[in-house]
């Protein structure tokens, strides 16, 4: 009889994971690495094929052996550099197959030998007598799967055939009729749309969401589309109603966002017509995505509420207020989308919506507007209100009962121009553009609450912490949902890129006014502009303008950098809190911000703030501060200040009671000059701003108050004041999935810090502890003296 292979060895088997790039530290870890979700999101990403084949082996019948024991049988034949587990489905806690994959070739030769094949047999832990599970090994086969077709391309706008077209007329206005009629949806466009909606309502409906409504909504409705742009949808569900369904089990009456979508995902699998579904979760407004494979048309869902069909149905009665309008419209959509200037992804582009909302807002506050504030729509005797979200959506959409507009006398060319004009000319970052009232409003009228309230009468208040944010470079008010800028992801950059561009269109179509100047081809040299980015008004509160003021040899420091606003009411906090701990903590001087100055009080916020994002809720572990650092600087004297951050026990037991902390390494080892070697460094760039409310979820009690920044009295230069870096290290990739599980772990009542750290702890559950930090690096400070 044979004596099965022994499991005991010598040596210890090298524990590694090649895909993640990791050695782990003891056996222990093996089993929570090579089940977690970060290995398995790394195997997802590599091609396997090209890495296993002829280096693993696929293992089943393996009883109840666990990752370890079956790691140590394997690596007595060689090392082993990746496992991947697959659990058994019928019984929890029980491994059904794992693939090993080994260093080299010959190893696997040797273990799918004749002589070995039926031989392996791993010694079950704990038995008694010892009992041995014989395991089933076979060679890693990858299968060749055959792919559904993919979803046509949906055929969308010929640019060379708009300017071929174009250049063809001889006449403005006809040139601009003519991009009217070339960029429309045709009837069989349309058709398609409306089945999508049919087709989604019927598989609704014999689900457990038999009473889904659908409402299309966004440019295929509005009159504004043009041929292959998406299918925006929201989907009513309603309540859902008592049936057994194998797709939908265990669904709760009331429903978030989050769960609708997957609800519906499940649904819309079984479609063959729906391709390519995707969620997004962690957006603001939660969508499924998928691709109409027999036209190719893409679609988007959404749940969240009825506003955006609204908000559809608004423009659409605003291109039929006057025939003017549509074409307008139609032409500045189509050379912001020329240029890139607007569409979906964020950074730089401006949604199509709110471009409309501005030619809106245009048309309204003319000496004789085309069309109506929504203000007047919503003011007509006998209409009801639409409650959306605590928000009057609805407005009336009978011309009958409305007043004529004063005559207009002006061109679709005319309107054009003047449309360019006005907001290329326009400082977009000191007016709020309103819908609602028709007009520009400057940004200090909304710094009183008596003069808001006089502009806006009997309009619920729309400020404060989670109001409007007329803080940012545009703010373009929602016509309905006051409290919502529909600008407000927009960056500084974008709003510039955009106006640098409108204000070369306005030369060209202005030209085109007058037969004298108008240029060869006409319009058709909007599209063939060389337009130059004005550049950034570099203002004293300006980064760039503290840089220049800034010793050169710490310039670059702040390549990379943040600007952190500190509001008053922040700040007004942390000098009460400071001072309160001022005779309870050892650690902290009589800090007297009178004699310092803000800049030593917004240093002391700002390296508090820095300690509570970094350290609180994203685990990382603070080094103690290198004062050598900044010695020699001209601006910080070392004689004058004194800056320490200490190290206490306290912050490295931040990490989960479960969680066992790494060693932190001394400051020597990390930082070792002014820099952290081979790292990248993090800038902070610190101001104060006017008294807004604070996010009080970020102020942590006095049990979480660490280490404390010691300033003594001091005389600085009125320059840039800068403070050295404190060091930090990485320990645990936090970050990974990250969104997704703030969408799976409800904030509700939380505070911000709170919710952020539970998903940090989320996040680190069951990862392997690592000997040295993933990553290293330096956050710097730097203000202005007063």
């Amino acid at each position: 009889m044979n004596n099965p292979p022994t499991t005991t060895t010598t040596t210890t088997p090298l524990l590694r994971c090649d895909i993640c790039r990791l050695t782990l530290s003891d056996s222990n870890t093996l089993e929570s690495h090579f089940m977690g979700k970060k290995h398995q999101k790394a195997v997802r990403s590599v091609d396997l094929r090209a890495q296993q084949e002829g280096k693993a082996v696929y293992l089943t019948r393996l009883g109840t052996l666990k990752l370890p024991e079956v790691h140590s049988y394997m690596s007595t034949f060689g090392t082993v550099v990746n496992m991947q587990v697959g659990e058994h489905k019928d019984i929890p806690g029980r491994l059904h197959h794992i693939i090993v994959e080994f260093e080299n070739e010959e190893v696997v030769s040797v273990i799918l030998s004749k002589d070995m094949r039926e031989k392996h047999k791993v010694e079950v832990p704990g038995s008694d007598p010892i009992r041995f599970q014989a395991i089933k090994i076979f060679e890693r086969k990858f299968k060749e799967r055959a792919r559904s077709p993919s979803p046509p391309v949906c055929s969308g706008v010929s640019h060379d055939q708009v300017r071929l077209r174009l250049a063809l007329l001889g006449e403005c206005e006809e040139q601009l009729e003519e991009l009217v009629n070339l960029t429309h949806l045709n009837k069989e466009e349309v058709q398609q749309r409306v089945d999508i909606c049919k087709n989604i309502q019927k598989t609704f409906s014999r689900s457990k969401f038999s009473r889904c409504t659908v409402y299309p909504f966004g440019s295929s409705i509005n009159g504004l589309g043009f041929p292959g742009c998406d299918l925006d949808i929201y989907l009513e569900l309603g309540p859902p109603k008592e049936i057994s369904s194998s797709l939908l089990n265990n669904i709760p009456v009331t429903m978030t966002e989050q769960q609708k979508v997957r609800a519906a995902m499940k649904l819309l699998k079984e479609i063959p017509q729906c391709a390519r579904l995707n969620t997004i979760l962690a957006a603001r407004v939660p969508i499924l995505k998928f691709v109409h494979r027999p036209s190719g048309i893409h679609c988007d869902v959404s749940f969240k509420n009825r506003a955006s069909v609204r908000n559809t149905e608004f423009i659409r009665f605003c291109t039929e207020t006057d025939t003017r309008v549509r074409p307008l419209m139609v032409a500045v959509r189509y050379l912001a989308r020329h240029y890139g200037l607007t569409g979906g992804g964020g950074g730089l582009k401006m949604s199509n919506y709110a471009l409309t909302m501005m030619v809106i807002v245009y048309l309204q506050q003319l000496e004789q507007p085309l069309l109506f504030t929504v203000l007047e729509l919503q003011a007509v005797a006998g209409l009801e209100d639409d409650l959306i979200n605590n928000w009057n959506c609805n407005f009336c959409q009978d011309f009958t009962r409305l007043r004529s507009l004063p005559a207009n006398q002006s061109t679709t060319l005319e309107l054009l121009s003047d449309f360019l004009q006005f907001y290329s000319q326009l400082d977009l970052s000191t007016v709020v553009l309103c819908p609602l009232l028709g007009k520009v409003i400057p940004r200090t009228v909304f710094l009183s609450t008596t003069s808001t309230q006089a502009i806006f009468p009997s309009i619920p208040f729309f400020l404060g912490p989670t109001g409007l944010q007329t803080d940012k470079p545009m703010c373009l008010q929602d016509p309905f949902e006051l409290t919502h800028n529909v600008c407000r992801n927009l960056p500084e950059k974008a709003v510039r890129n955009l106006v640098s561009h409108l204000r070369e269109a306005a030369e060209v179509v202005t030209s085109c006014l007058v037969q004298e100047t108008r240029p060869v081809g006409g319009l058709v040299n909007l599209f063939s502009m060389e337009v130059k980015v004005e550049e950034e008004v570099l203002k004293a509160d300006n980064v760039q303008s503290l840089l220049r003021d800034l010793e050169v040899a710490k310039r670059g420091f702040f390549m990379n950098n943040i600007k952190i606003p500190l509001n008053k009411k922040y700040l007004d906090w942390f000098c009460e809190t400071v001072q309160k701990s001022d005779g309870e903590d050892d650690l902290v001087g009589d800090v007297d911000y009178g004699d310092l100055g803000d800049s030593h009080l917004l240093l002391d916020c700002g390296a508090h703030l820095v300690e509570v994002v970094l350290g609180d809720c994203l685990k990382m572990i603070e080094q103690e501060s290198d004062i050598e650092s900044f010695a020699d600087d001209d601006f910080v004297n070392t004689d004058q200040i004194d800056v320490k951050t200490v190290m206490t026990e306290q912050n490295v037991k931040k990490v989960n009671d479960d969680q066992k902390v790494p060693q932190v390494r001394n400051s020597s080892q990390v930082e070792g000059s002014d820099d952290v070697d081979g790292s990248e460094c993090v800038e902070v760039k610190l101001e104060a701003t006017s008294p807004d409310p604070a996010d009080q979820s970020l102020k942590r009690s006095g049990s979480e108050n660490s280490a404390k920044v010691l300033s003594k009295k001091a005389r600085l230069h009125p320059a840039p004041v800068y403070r050295a870096g404190v060091g930090w290290t990485v320990w645990s990739q936090v970050w990974v999935g990250r969104r997704k599980l703030g969408t799976i772990i409800e904030k509700g009542d939380l505070g911000t810090l709170e919710w952020e750290t539970r998903i940090s702890a989320k996040v680190m559950e069951g990862e392997a502890r690592m000997s040295e930090p993933e990553v290293a690096f330096k956050v710097h400070l730097l203000t202005r003296e007063g």
